[in-house]
């Protein structure tokens, strides 16, 4: 059985943002669950995704949502959908006050295995190195 208050997550930081894993494709074999928290006035790193898809459940605050060169100002509760290969990224609209998401990562066809390899850590280890040669903040201590 996988159930995750969010305070149970283990937490991590990437570019500038706390996230707390909720629930790891190393127990699930098929999703992944995190919460995001993007702080007052800050940004995510804009990717895509080739394996898979991703939805976003807006728990607090006001978002600019950018998918596949379209942007979207939502304000929670709300939802988004990202499809697979689409370039997107979130804003956080507010300046006081920080934005809290969930990310839910779905593979309908499995996760490949250099995506589990290693489990999640190494895969956030890999991503995190990605977003620091792009300019974006290592921080991966609170």
């Amino acid at each position: 059985m996988f159930i995750r208050q969010f305070s149970e997550g283990e937490p991590f930081r990437c570019a500038g943002n706390e996230f707390a894993m909720l629930l790891p494709r190393d127990e699930t074999g098929a999703c992944e669950a995190v919460l995001q928290m993007v702080r007052p006035g800050g940004t995510t790193p804009p990717n895509s995704h080739e394996t898979f898809m991703q939805i976003y459940l807006f728990w607090s605050g006001e978002a600019r949502v950018y998918i596949g060169g379209e942007m979207q100002q939502v304000r929670a509760p709300a939802v988004a959908f990202v499809p697979a290969r689409t370039e997107h990224w979130v804003e956080n609209a507010l300046a006081d006050r920080e934005l809290l998401y969930l990310y839910i990562s779905v593979w309908p066809h499995g996760i490949p295995p250099e995506e589990r390899e290693g489990g999640w850590k190494k895969v956030y280890e890999k991503i995190i190195d990605s977003y620091a040669s792009r300019g974006y903040p290592v921080d991966t201590e609170k």
